[in-house]
C-alpha cells in the first residue's frame, strides 16, 4: 500500500497549501507518514495539526487514532509512541490559557484540571520520582554535531552574557556536546540561580557525547538511543509540573533533525521560539518552512548578546505601578523633545499615544533596575532632601546603550516588527532591528542618551541611584556573538 500512501501524502499536503480541510490534512499526513516509516516528517506534520487546531477536539481524536494503530502494528513502528506522548501533551495544552504565567492548576477549568489529573495519573508518562521543575524556563536545543563544535564554540560569550540575569531552569540536552555543553558551563558559572537540566536515552549514547555532571539533574527516558523522546519528556514533565507552555522560551541555535522536531513541537505548543541570525542548518530552515515561517510565536532575533539577554529575561519584579508609570512618561517626554524633527507618529502627548508605544515605555522603566544591576548601583528612596545628581562613565553609558537596544530589539520583535531598509510604523518594519554593532551611530547616541538621563526620570520620583561597590569594571564587559 506505500504508492497509495505517497500519493495520500501527496493529497494532504495539496489540500494543506489552500487551508482546506483543516486541520485533518495535517493529521491525517501525519499518520500516513508514520506508516510509512517515516517518523520524524509525521511527527512535524502532528505537531503542525496541533498548532492549526482551534480546540482539544481534533487532538483527542487523532491521539484515539493513534492508539489503535499501536494496538495493530506497535513492533513494526515503534516511533508511533512519539506522536502517542507528543498528542497527549498537546492536549492538555490546548486547554491551558495562554499568557497568565500562573500554574494551569491555579484555574478554575474543571476541564483542565481533569485533564491534568488523567495526565499526571495515566501510563506513567512523568518521570518517575522527579520534582516538579521550577519556574521560569528556558529550553536550549541547537547543534552537537562534531562537525559545527567549533562554530558552536563562538557562542560561548553570547550564552554567559544571555543568561547573566536569569534565575530559574534551563532544559537542554544535558551531554557535554555542542551547544548542550556551553549550557553545562551556564549553570557551572551561575549556580546560585540557574538549575540545570538535561534529558537523554537510558541507551548508550554517541562516541562523540557523554553525560554533562555540570547539569544539576539528568533525567532518562526509555529510549535506546538519542531521539524526539528526550525533548517530549522534558514538555511531559512541564506539563506534570503545571506550567503553562506559552510561558516557556526556547532559543534555537543551528541543530540537526531532533533539534528541528523540538523547535516544531514548542511552537505548537505555543512556546515563544527565538532563533539568532545566521545560527544556520534547522534553525535556519523554519524561516522558510512553508508551515512554520509566519508563526507568531517564531521570532529571528539579531545575533547580539543584549538582545538574547532581553530575550531569556531575567525574572526580575515590575516596578510599583506609579513609578513605572511616572518613569514611563518621564521616557516618553524625553524621546520626544530628542527627536523633534523625525519619526513624527510617535511624538503624541503621552494621552494620545497607541497602547503599544505606551507600553514600551513602561517596559524600558522596567529595565532601568536592570541597567543599574549591571554596572553595581542600586535605587534608593530619598525624602528629606533632593536626590544626589549621579553621572556615569562613558564605559557604563555604553553597556547600558547597548543593554537598551537589546531590550528594544526584543519588544518590537515579539510585537510583531520585522527588519526592513525603510520604517512603516503601520506595517511595523524598521530598519534599526539590528545588532548593536550594525547599528548606525546616530541611533547609537539614542539609547546613550536615554541612559545617560537615567538619573533624572528617577529623581522625579524622589529616587536616588547609588554605587554598591566602587569597583565595576568586571560588570561592564560585554561578551561578543559568533563571527559572520
Amino acid at each position: 500500500m506505500a504508492p497509495s500512501m505517497h500519493e495520500a501524502v501527496r493529497r494532504c499536503r495539496d489540500q494543506a497549501s489552500v487551508n482546506m480541510n483543516m486541520p485533518w490534512a495535517y493529521y491525517d499526513m501525519g499518520k500516513f507518514q508514520f506508516l510509512l516509516d517515516q517518523p520524524y516528517d509525521g511527527l512535524a506534520a502532528y505537531a503542525r495539526a496541533v498548532r492549526v487546531s482551534l480546540d482539544d477536539g481534533p487532538v483527542e481524536s487523532a491521539l484515539q487514532t493513534v492508539t489503535h494503530l499501536q494496538e495493530a502494528i506497535a513492533e513494526s513502528r515503534p516511533e508511533l509512541e512519539w506522536a502517542r506522548r507528543f498528542l497527549l501533551v498537546a492536549r492538555v495544552a490546548k486547554l491551558m490559557p495562554r499568557g497568565e504565567g500562573e500554574p494551569a492548576v491555579a484555574g478554575d477549568d474543571r476541564k483542565l484540571q481533569r485533564a491534568l489529573n488523567d495526565f499526571r495519573a495515566g501510563g506513567g508518562l512523568a518521570t518517575e520520582g522527579a520534582s516538579p521543575i521550577r519556574g521560569p524556563v528556558v529550553i536550549v536545543a541547537g547543534g552537537t554535531d562534531p562537525d559545527v563544535q567549533e562554530r558552536m564554540e563562538g557562542y560561548r560569550g553570547m550564552l554567559l552574557e544571555a543568561f547573566r540575569d536569569f534565575t530559574g531552569t534551563i532544559i537542554s540536552g544535558g551531554t557535554t556536546a555542542g551547544i548542550c555543553g556551553l549550557i553545562g558551563e551556564v549553570g557551572q558559572t551561575y549556580p546560585d540561580s540557574i538549575s540545570t537540566l538535561g534529558y537523554l536515552p537510558r541507551g548508550p549514547l554517541p562516541d562523540d557525547a557523554r553525560p554533562d555532571d555540570r547539569y544539576d539533574e539528568i533525567r532518562r527516558t526509555s529510549g535506546e538511543e538519542l531521539s524526539p523522546l528526550e525533548p517530549l519528556q522534558n514538555w511531559i514533565d512541564l506539563i506534570a509540573s503545571g506550567l503553562d507552555p506559552s510561558r516557556v522560551k526556547v532559543l534555537g541555535i543551528n541543530g540537526g533533525s531532533i533539534a528541528a522536531i523540538e523547535y516544531r513541537i514548542a511552537l505548537a505548543l505555543g512556546a515563544r521560539v527565538g532563533i539568532p541570525e545566521d545560527s544556520g542548518r534547522e534553525a535556519g530552515k523554519l524561516f522558510t518552512d512553508e508551515d512554520w515561517a509566519l508563526s507568531g510565536n517564531l521570532t529571528h532575533l539579531p545575533a547580539d548578546p543584549m538582545t538574547l539577554r532581553a530575550f531569556v529575561g531575567s525574572g526580575s519584579p515590575e516596578l510599583p505601578a506609579g513609578t513605572r508609570e511616572t518613569l514611563a512618561r518621564a521616557i516618553h517626554e524625553e524621546y520626544t523633545r530628542n527627536r523633534a524633527r523625525s519619526l513624527r507618529d510617535e511624538l503624541a502627548a503621552w494621552e494620545d499615544q497607541p497602547p503599544m508605544f505606551r507600553e514600551s515605555s513602561a517596559q524600558q522603566a522596567d529595565h532601568v533596575i536592570v541597567k543599574l544591576r549591571q554596572i553595581g548601583c542600586e535605587i534608593h528612596e530619598v525624602t528629606d532632601r533632593e536626590p544626589a545628581a549621579m553621572s556615569f562613565s562613558e564605559a557604563e553609558i555604553e553597556t547600558m546603550a547597548e543593554m537598551e537596544h537589546g531590550r528594544w530589539n526584543v519588544e518590537r520583535l515579539m510585537d510583531g516588527w520585522r527588519w526592513g531598509s525603510e520604517k512603516d510604523v503601520e506595517r511595523k518594519i524598521s530598519p534599526y532591528l539590528v545588532s548593536w554593532r550594525d547599528l548606525p551611530e546616530e541611533i547609537k547616541e539614542w539609547d546613550r542618551e536615554t541612559v545617560r538621563a537615567i538619573p533624572d526620570y528617577l529623581a522625579r520620583k524622589r529616587l536616588e541611584i547609588r554605587r554598591k561597590t566602587s569597583d565595576v569594571s568586571s560588570r561592564v564587559a560585554v561578551h561578543d556573538g559568533p563571527s559572520r
